[in-house]
């Protein structure tokens, strides 16, 4: 009687762990208690074959700091008798489900689920993605509460994952435009575009763990926050009259108000990793140098840019920086440039 108390209550403890929010109701995405209970990332984070904890971060972290990392890597705590991980996958906040990829082979994400957390200001979408399976109920147009099962940890991808490194692979974010067909089919990649708009190369990232850790400090309550507390590693101005799809879904990025106003510009402060954090409409009637098309640098941090190996917003090669290959690419999403 005894031993059946206990396995329920041990059973009751791992359906409330994924209930252990930070604040305003943010859960961790997996049943792993060891991020809450402060313990260092080796008690969580998977790493790449090289066996460097740190390689399962976000950011520049692989190929000695060459290549980036778009989110978190978080390993199972339970396996079942083949070596295949148990741990269910939880939203870390209530959304609604806008895209689900079923099919392995259709992506590096493999099977992944993005979320998209439109009662948050801004609103932003989290992803979930190399799942061995889809929990109940799951599909797009579904809602879901902060702690639904969205399925299984696994190891799909379009490539080979090893039994022993499956994993989580954990995102959260901002998609670039709604018509990112468009720019794909510019492309000319030759392959077919099966994600629509919520295809990897529309979504810019933000750092989940520093995200998670500044909420447990207290030291922001919500994204909105977190955003503004991030550095701005470069401000661009773009010159049209636009409104681009990326304003009209994140209105609470943008400075002040603009409508009815005639719009002549954008400025737009993009944070180290290239996510346009802050955007500030210019007016006709404050009469700024430029032509329609234009884009200019108007500030960056020499700081910031010096460290980074990696997914650079500005390229430094000569005296002056320069606009990365990356961030025209951005920038052409966001505004539709040819």
């Amino acid at each position: 009687m005894y031993l059946r108390l206990a396995q329920r209550l041990a059973s009751a403890a791992a359906i409330l762990l994924p209930q252990l929010c930070l604040q305003a109701g943010l859960i961790w995405p997996t049943p792993n208690p060891a991020f809450q209970n402060g313990q260092s990332i080796e008690a969580f984070i998977q790493s790449t074959a090289s066996g460097v904890p740190e390689s399962g971060l976000f950011g520049c972290v692989r190929s000695s700091g060459a290549r980036f990392h778009e989110g978190l890597d978080l390993f199972p705590v339970d396996r079942d008798r083949s070596g295949e991980p148990t741990d269910a996958v939880y939203a870390v906040l209530p959304g609604r489900i806008v895209h689900v990829s079923k099919t392995a082979g259709h992506s590096s994400y493999g099977r992944y689920i993005v979320v998209e957390h439109d009662q948050q200001v801004p609103a932003f979408h989290t992803l979930y993605a190399h799942l061995a399976s889809f929990g109940d109920g799951i599909m797009v147009g579904a809602r879901v509460d902060s702690g639904a099962k969205l399925g299984i940890m696994g190891r799909s991808a379009s490539y080979s994952i090893p039994r022993t490194r499956a994993h989580l692979h954990f995102e959260i974010g901002f998609r670039l435009t709604n018509d990112f067909q468009g720019w794909y089919d510019r492309q000319q990649f030759g392959s077919k575009n099966r994600h629509g708009m919520w295809n990897g190369m529309n979504l810019v990232s933000i750092n989940p763990l520093d995200f998670y850790e500044s909420m447990r400090q207290g030291q922001v309550s919500d994204l909105y926050e977190y955003l503004k507390l991030i550095p701005a590693i470069a401000r661009i101005r773009v010159h049209t009259a636009d409104v681009p799809d990326f304003v009209k879904a994140y209105p609470a990025l943008v400075t002040r108000p603009y409508a009815g106003k005639p719009l002549v510009a954008w400025d737009i402060a993009f944070s180290q990793y290239g996510v346009p954090k802050e955007w500030t409409p210019r007016f006709a009637e404050e009469a700024i140098d430029g032509r329609l098309g234009d884009v200019k640098i108007l500030a960056y941090s020499p700081t910031l840019l010096k460290q980074q190996d990696c997914r650079r917003v500005l390229d430094m090669g000569g005296t002056k920086p320069k606009i990365s290959s990356g961030t025209l690419s951005t920038l052409k999403k966001l505004f539709g440039f040819k």
